[in-house]
């Protein structure tokens, strides 16, 4: 038997949301947090492990048009393996496998936290089911596959690269930049998850509000174009492109700012601090950003003091590793 082990790390999205999926530029960051994938070889029969996806371990068949088909598990486990499906579709290598997935890291108590585990899972099983890194469009087009055709591609641009990174999905482009020195970063979990698919889906409608998506895409080049070699210009882009989300999901009703990101907001705006949902909103995670560490810590303590999780992120440089 052989083993190929592959990981890939989490992202944080600075600004951007939104924007990014029309072709506006996003600020990602690869986090230190990651999914894990081992790939076995030489085994009896095709079996995935997957115990953040489905509780018990699925067979699996794959016919002459490379589709998956699970053996015995129920219409919502298909589902959720429907991203693995795509996956071992695409790079499944002709012998049986066992494939064990690990995105424990990326959830809290069971619950995705918003760190893009759906993202790296994809950078993760694919490498290890290749062998080898795979192309960024391959991947971008596979998590699309999985998700309705929908996404920019951001998150998975993050897995792969790691470090921070500008990113466009048209034309598709990563341009690799580096945080400033006293840039203090803290993620917020709001202890809500919320479902990405379900704000794209109220993207899609927006109809004749499509004028308040054009002008969040303004802002986030303005923004990007804004950003220097000092703490205090990425802050200060960081919070005007805050403003713009907000005013944004004011303009079309999407609860950007739900789940607790609006109480979270007043209480960073007291300390002079700039803070955001990072990513669809609703809930999962916000970002906080300052230039002032006394404010930063003020600002966390108020927030533990009220029970919410407030950490450092870590910044993740490798992206994909094959081990």
């Amino acid at each position: 038997m052989t083993r190929v082990v592959a990981s890939a790390p989490g992202k944080l999205i600075l600004f951007g949301e939104y924007a990014v999926l029309r072709g506006g530029p996003a600020i990602v960051l690869a986090i230190g947090r990651r999914a894990r994938v081992q790939v076995t070889r030489g085994v009896a029969d095709n079996l995935v492990t997957a115990p953040e996806i489905c509780e018990r371990n699925v067979p699996f068949e794959i016919d002459d048009a490379g589709k998956v088909r699970w053996l015995g598990a129920d219409p919502a486990a298909t589902g959720r393996l429907g991203l693995l499906g795509e996956i071992i579709g695409k790079f499944w290598p002709g012998v049986p496998v066992y494939i064990e997935t690990d995105t424990s890291a990326l959830h809290e108590d069971g619950i995705k936290m918003g760190f893009g585990s759906s993202a790296a899972l994809t950078v993760a099983a694919s490498a290890a089911l290749s062998g080898e890194k795979p192309e960024l469009g391959t991947l971008i087009e596979i998590h699309r596959a999985a998700q309705d055709g929908r996404g920019s591609g951001f998150d998975v641009a993050a897995s792969l690269h790691g470090g921070v990174l500008m990113f466009r999905s048209e034309p598709l482009e990563t341009t690799p930049l580096a945080l400033p020195p006293g840039l203090h970063l803290r993620c917020v979990w709001t202890g809500h998850a919320a479902s990405t698919s379900g704000f794209l889906r109220g993207l899609d409608a927006l109809g004749p509000r499509q004028s308040a998506l054009t002008a969040l895409i303004d802002s986030a080049e303005k923004q990007v174009m804004s950003l220097g070699d000092t703490a205090a210009s990425w802050v200060a882009a960081v919070q005007n492109f805050a403003i713009d989300l907000h005013n944004f999901a004011c303009q079309t009703s999407l609860p950007v700012y739900a789940g607790g990101h609006a109480e979270v907001a007043e209480i960073a705006a007291r300390h002079g601090v700039a803070y955001k949902p990072s990513g669809a909103g609703g809930g999962d995670l916000g970002v906080a950003v300052s230039a002032d560490s006394a404010a930063m810590d003020q600002f966390t303590r108020d927030l533990r003091a009220v029970s919410l999780q407030v950490f450092e992120p870590g910044l993740d440089p490798r992206g994909l590793v094959l081990e």
